[in-house]
Parts: C-alpha cells; structure tokens; sequence
C-alpha cells in the first residue's frame, strides 16, 4: 500500500511540474505536520493566513482516525480584493491525511501525504481548490513531558476552479513551517507557502 501511495505521488509531481501556473491566491495553509494523531485523539484551534489580496480567519477540527490517518474540517470567514475592492465571504474545506513513514529510532523523518478540498464563496460565486500535498517533518523534544519543535515543510499541488477566479490554474507551491508544543495541550503554529506569491499565517491549537 505505501509503494502504490509512493508511485502516485512521484507521478503526480512529475506529471505538475510541466504546469505553467503558480499562485497561493484561494490556497489555505497546511498547518498540519507529518505526524498524524493517535485514533480518537482531537485537536481544535484558530487560524489567520495572509496573501496576494486574500485574507483567511478559521477554526479548524483534526481528529485521528487510526491505522495513521486523520481527518481535518474547517470553517471561517474569508476576505479577498475582487475589481479593486474589498469583499468579504464565508471559507470551508476538508482534508484527511495518510502518514506513510513514521519517526523512529531508525528513522530521522516522518512523512505523509494530504487531500484537501477547500471552498470560498463571494458575492455568490466560488472558488474550489483541490490540494494534493506531501509533508515531511521532524521532532526535535524540548523535555520528556512531549514539549518539542517540529519543523515541516513540502510541496502542494493545487488545482483552482470555479467561477470566482479569472482563470483555472493547477499550480505548485513550496511550504514550511513550525509547530512548537508549548505543554502537553497547547500548541503554536507558524507557516510561510510561496510560489509566485507569498502566503503566510499563524495559528493555536489545542489537544484533548
């Protein structure tokens, strides 16, 4: 299963890399590392992301499913420059996440892969991407109590449709970030994705 998973995604990055566009612009933040969470454990949090004329408040529910997969939903208030003016309009998405590799005495990494759908609607029209991403992260334990850093980053490939846009585009991004455990239910998130522009933003999450 990790084989097929792995050759799906070496195809689909060589298959996007002949894509001629590239923007963050309708994109969310992955906010998100490699490690997926235990089954029936939850995490809960608010995020705020900037970039190119588009601006994203949220909260977020990720809930570990088990066998290394969780799931992620979020809601929130979105706001974007449309004709030199500012609109404001309502953002949700969905993404579940597979963790293929899995950080252990032997192995410095874990690594995973991410399908999101994310949907923003202004002035009654959408804009939906779809995202396909690979993430790859590592902790870095600050005590024995699970506080620690763990830097992630990857690539996305996100498809752009819909009638908001003023064009469909499928491009790749570049993301990184951080997610520094300040206890062992508390969580601070930063993350910066660039491609031909640059998205930024930050969020706190709490575990339970």
């Amino acid at each position: 299963m990790k084989k097929i998973i792995l050759l799906c995604v070496g195809i689909m990055l060589v298959l996007s890399a002949g894509q001629v566009g590239a923007a963050t612009r309708y994109t969310q933040a992955e906010f998100t590392t490699a490690e997926s969470l235990d089954a029936g454990m939850t995490q809960a949090g608010i995020h705020f992301t900037l970039g190119d004329h588009y601006k994203n408040y949220y909260p977020e529910v990720r809930y570990g499913l088990g066998a290394m997969m969780e799931i992620g939903v979020k809601f929130g208030i979105t706001s974007a420059s449309i004709n030199s003016s500012e609109s404001a309009g309502a953002l949700v998405g969905a993404d579940v996440k597979y963790q293929i590799i899995k950080e252990t005495e032997g192995v410095p990494i874990d690594l995973a892969v991410d399908l999101g759908v994310d949907n923003v609607i202004i002035h009654k029209k959408n804009a939906t991407v779809t995202t396909f991403s690979t993430i790859v992260s590592k902790g870095f334990p600050l005590t024995d109590r699970g506080y620690k850093f763990v830097p992630y980053g990857g690539l996305e490939m996100a498809v752009l449709r819909g009638s908001l846009p003023d064009d469909n585009t499928t491009s790749m991004n570049v993301f990184g970030g951080l997610e520094w455990k300040l206890s062992q239910k508390f969580m601070v998130l930063l993350e910066l994705k660039a491609a031909s522009s640059l998205m930024g933003g930050a969020g706190i999450r709490f575990e339970y």
